[in-house]
């Protein structure tokens, strides 16, 4: 088949994942890779007899060789396409509801944007590019979101280590167009947050929290506490706020300006941080003290960062989610709340869930499973693309 683009045929049997809609293939799959094509270059793909499967960037220096772009011969991968994209993606997120002004534009893979993270923060853009294709298109996708989505101000950071993967500097964060603020404000509902897109967390907040903290909202009016633990800018305890404003919580993060950050957040939402809990203390730290004291919540919220980044890392990760959470548990009020979580992508639902259960035990708690939570609508997946399902959250009433 003739096409404007390199073509190169997969090994005999190789095709059939990426036919059955998964949207990489592993340089093992390949009968030949030229080790002089650029990195991130666009390409096509083929079956061992030559058919055409798709088109996508191709990067023979890392193992993940090729992501698919496009199953549609026909289809240039140029601006037009990447408006297409955008606008495709854009209408997925107006099914959000309107008071609800930061979220995940654009999500890599699901999205058909493999290597492209984009989140909205009401009329600013962040963007991260993490592959080598995506980064050889940078200023084509740059054009093409501000032709489709007309941002006050773009930022692009660089500062991800799993550009290091793709052969990609790592460096920090640049305004590519118009002005972004040093803070910006969105609205999740009644509840308002300030962001950091410059050095926050991922690009500045937990998008993907979202329908988590909505649960604990509801919850909230028929208890009195809340601990929130990895508690970054007090996401979740001005989510418990919002539905009962008269419960008291406490805020434990490492981060002394993500708590900040946090003091400032609750005065916007009009609460006084005064007559609530901040501590810059390690969770396990807390955790153990709370303990020692007899102190307990009628919620508690465990969100850490990723224990396990890749399989090596895997049984590691397992462990420390026993040990956290067992931890959590003894500080749970009788007939109080477990929200646990993991963003480990190594982990799989059944895996996490074996891990809390053996914390449950070894905490000498009983509780109920009342609820399994992924990623919010603006996160979606692909179906049978489990290596994107990282977000995993379980919500308990424990006795």
């Amino acid at each position: 088949m003739m096409t404007e683009y390199p073509l190169f045929p997969l090994n005999p049997g190789r095709e059939y994942a990426i036919l059955q809609g998964h949207p990489w293939v592993f340089s093992g799959a390949f009968h030949r890779l030229p080790p002089a094509i650029p990195p991130g270059a666009v390409a096509d793909v083929a079956t061992a007899t030559g058919e055409w499967v798709g088109r996508g960037h191709l990067n023979a220096r890392n193992s993940l060789a090729f992501r698919m772009l496009t199953r549609d011969p026909s289809e240039r991968i140029d601006e037009d396409f990447y408006v297409r994209r955008i606008e495709r993606a854009a209408a997925l997120r107006r099914l959000l509801p309107p008071e609800v002004t930061g979220y995940r534009l654009i999500h890599a893979e699901a999205d058909y944007l493999p290597g492209l993270v984009v989140d909205r923060y009401d009329r600013w853009l962040v963007a991260q590019f993490s592959t080598a294709g995506v980064e050889r298109q940078r200023a084509v996708i740059l054009a093409a979101l501000e032709r489709a989505i007309q941002p006050t101000g773009m930022l692009v950071r660089d500062d991800i280590r799993v550009r290091e993967r793709e052969g990609l500097s790592v460096a920090g964060a640049n305004v590519v167009m118009g002005h972004v603020p040093e803070t910006s404000e969105i609205r999740e509902g009644a509840v308002r947050y300030l962001v950091d897109p410059r050095i926050g967390q991922k690009t500045g907040f937990f998008l993907d929290q979202r329908e988590k903290r909505a649960r604990i909202a509801e919850l909230a009016p028929h208890f009195t506490s809340l601990l929130n633990g990895f508690s970054y800018t007090g996401g979740f305890a001005l989510a418990g706020l919002a539905g009962n404003p008269a419960l008291r919580t406490v805020n434990v993060d490492s981060s002394v300006p993500a708590l900040e950050l946090a003091r400032r957040n609750y005065t916007l939402n009009g609460h006084d941080p005064d007559q609530h809990e901040f501590h810059a203390i390690d969770i396990s730290r807390y955790l153990q003290s709370a303990a020692e004291a007899e102190r307990r919540f009628d919620i508690v919220v465990l969100d850490p960062p990723a224990f396990a980044k890749n399989m090596a890392a895997k049984e590691r990760a397992l462990r420390g989610y026993e040990s956290l959470n067992s931890q959590g548990a003894r500080v749970v009020a009788s007939g109080g709340l477990l929200l646990t979580c993991s963003c480990s992508g190594a982990v799989d639902y059944a895996e996490f869930e074996g891990a809390v259960r053996l914390a449950l035990v070894r905490a000498e708690r009983v509780g109920q499973l009342l609820g399994i939570f992924g990623p919010s609508l603006d996160h979606p997946t692909l179906p049978g693309f489990l290596e994107d399902r990282y977000l995993k959250a379980l919500l308990f009433r424990l006795e």
